[in-house]
């Protein structure tokens, strides 16, 4: 490069001074060993003088004359070959230095070569363009600690602080780990790779990388916005689920206020279906109280699946696991669904397990009899079998089987839709179904993480399934609820005292009750309860208290009010629409059974039975 000198590139040739010093030295040797050899002649001619003499010595002379005159020939033709030689190294040497150069210059990023002593041997105009303010102080055979120097003192570079950069540039230097990069005042970022070479110099590349640097930072701008939308978006997320949480709960606090308000009158007018099949009618009157009593149960389990779907929606049911043996399940619903099978004509089968399960025993319960119920629906004349069996995995799987019309595969997802129904020939009335039954079990199984699998071929009936971890210890079971028996005679004289703030229900249960040869008093409040209760003979022999009353007041509250002026503990049903497990809970530690709204005249009479007999 101009204006830096460099050292020679042909160290390894040989030097022609020392080559034609050498030659001279030869020549002049030669020399005089003729000026000896012509003065030994002279001398033999002084004293022998014979003319044979000097003509022999004559001859002996001129050979040696001739071998020392090639010898000297053969020395200068060495030195004109050395010459030629030094003048074609020179030519190749000036060549390659500026080949060399030429390399050095065209090369994109900047080139800086140091010896052994830290010192610039040389570098290109790129090297000096990073430096524009102290460009024309780089001179080769500076030193690299007052370069930098140099380049801080002048504020080339932006950042770190200059001492600090001074500091950090000298440790890297000392190391030559990884790249160094410099951040310049002019807003350019120079990455530094630098080498040793085998004689304990260095070597080092700067490349301009502003652009990467800015692609960076615009990469980084970008993912930081994106970022930022995505935690707006996030938050707008989290709202509008607290929002629809919160409408969820407001849905279902609506429904299950709602359900308790429609509840009531269909209450009343089940109990006064109830009382009116128990009175003689005529026959043309027979079939519509049943078509009535039919209509009045769709409408109740289609209330209480909305409700159930709601609450298992809003999240406001939650499981209680426990480890329980399978025929706390299986051998109830045996005996609940055993007079339903026989009346169809269905071969019910429910095999036994002793295996114990984890699970919510009453969800898992709901699970099973969906299944079942499904099955005697659509199975006439069939069979129906429930069974279990242990999987590879050690869980249990609880199977319901059925010869019914079967389901075309591309069905069995739409099936566990709301209100949807396969049209296949069913029985008329209540036994169509509304449709909601798989809704729910699918809804449960995947709060309780229970799989759920169908099987099915039309014409060959089906089988669905679900799966249940096993369990661990066996707890106690859950009694059994109470089944219906015929009791025709044991409630006749019974005396029960109804406290209901509706005036329907109150007037549906009397005749109910009295239609069960029952002796029946009425209240709609406590205080008018309690007045009853003063003129009567004796305690009535039961109670049946709705759960909410007028102004705030509690069924269970007034059951005690009630018992503790009779001085006794009297029995007890609490009547309500609401379903949740701590009102369950609050009724059994207030010693009331619970009959849920719209009451089953079946399971009141099974209920009363069992409480007076």
């Amino acid at each position: 490069m101009a204006g830096i000198p460099t050292r020679s590139l042909t160290a390894g040739t040989i030097d022609p001074a020392e080559r034609i010093a050498e030659l001279e030295r030869e020549n002049a040797k030669l020399q005089r060993i003729n000026k000896v050899l012509m003065d030994r002649v002279e001398r033999s001619m002084d004293f022998q003088g014979g003319a044979f003499s000097l003509f022999q010595t004559a001859i002996v002379l001129e050979q040696k004359i001739r071998e020392r005159t090639l010898e000297l020939e053969r020395a200068l033709h060495k030195l004109e070959d050395s010459n030629r030689d030094l003048a074609r190294a020179k030519e190749l040497a000036d060549t390659m230095r500026t080949r060399l150069f030429e390399a050095i210059e065209s090369v994109n990023e900047g080139f800086a070569l140091f010896d052994s002593a830290d010192r610039l041997v040389l570098c290109n105009r790129k090297y000096l363009s990073y430096w524009p303010s102290v460009a024309g102080r780089i001179q080769a055979g500076i030193r690299f600690n007052d370069l930098v120097a140099m380049v801080a003192a002048a504020g080339a570079v932006s950042e770190p602080p200059p001492d600090v950069w001074l500091r950090e540039r000298m440790e890297h230097r000392h190391d030559l780990k990884g790249v160094f990069l410099n951040r310049l005042s002019d807003g350019r970022w120079i990455q530094v790779n630098e080498r040793r070479t085998r004689d304990g110099g260095i070597v080092g590349v700067y490349t301009d990388i502003t652009v990467i640097k800015r692609e960076e930072e615009r990469r980084r701008e970008s993912e930081q916005a994106e970022k930022s939308a995505l935690m707006m978006l996030n938050d707008q997320l989290q709202q509008a689920k607290s929002q629809a949480d919160q409408a969820n709960l407001s849905k279902t606090r609506f429904i299950a206020a709602a359900s308790h308000d429609l509840l009531q009158p269909l209450n009343a007018a089940r109990l006064f279906v109830s009382a009116l099949a128990d009175l003689e009618q005529p026959a043309g009157n027979v079939e519509l109280v049943e078509n009535i009593d039919v209509a009045l149960a769709s409408v109740e389990d289609l209330l209480s699946a909305l409700l159930d779907i709601s609450k298992l929606d809003a999240g406001a049911v939650t499981p209680e696991l426990t480890d329980f043996p399978l025929r706390g399940i299986l051998a109830p619903l045996a005996t609940e669904y055993a007079a339903v099978a026989a009346e169809r004509g269905i071969d019910l089968k429910v095999v036994g397990s002793g295996a114990v399960v984890r699970s919510d025993m009453r969800l898992l319960r709901r699970i099973v009899q969906n299944f079942l119920s499904n099955a005697l629906r659509y199975v006439q004349g069939g069979r129906v079998v429930v069974g279990c069996r242990r999987t590879g995995d050690g869980s249990i799987r609880i199977e319901v089987w059925d010869n019914g019309p079967g389901i075309p595969r591309d069905k069995i997802t739409e099936i566990f839709q709301e209100f949807r129904r396969l049209d296949t020939p069913v029985t008329k009335g209540r036994d169509r179904g509304m449709g909601l039954g798989l809704a729910i079990v699918d809804r449960v199984a995947r709060m309780l993480d229970h799989p759920i699998t169908v099987r099915s071929e039309p014409g060959r009936g089906s089988v669905f399934a679900v799966t249940v971890p096993r369990g661990t210890e066996r707890r106690a079971v859950r009694p059994a609820s109470i089944a219906a028996r015929p009791m025709t005679n044991r409630l006749a004289g019974t005396s029960v005292l109804v406290l209901d703030n509706e005036p329907a229900v109150v007037a549906g249960m009397e005749a109910l009750l009295r239609g069960w040869a029952c002796d029946v008093v009425s209240a709609t409040n406590g205080d008018e309860a309690l007045a009853l209760l003063s003129g009567m003979p004796q305690p009535p022999d039961l109670l049946i208290a709705d759960y909410h009353l007028d102004d705030g007041a509690l069924g269970v509250n007034e059951v005690a009010r009630l018992r503790a002026a009779c001085g006794r503990i009297l029995p007890a049903v609490i009547v309500t629409a609401n379903r949740t497990p701590e009102l369950a809970d609050e009724a059994k530690a207030a010693g009331c059974l619970v009959l849920n709204k719209p009451v089953k005249p079946a399971q009141l009479r099974a209920v009363m039975s069992g409480l007076v007999g």
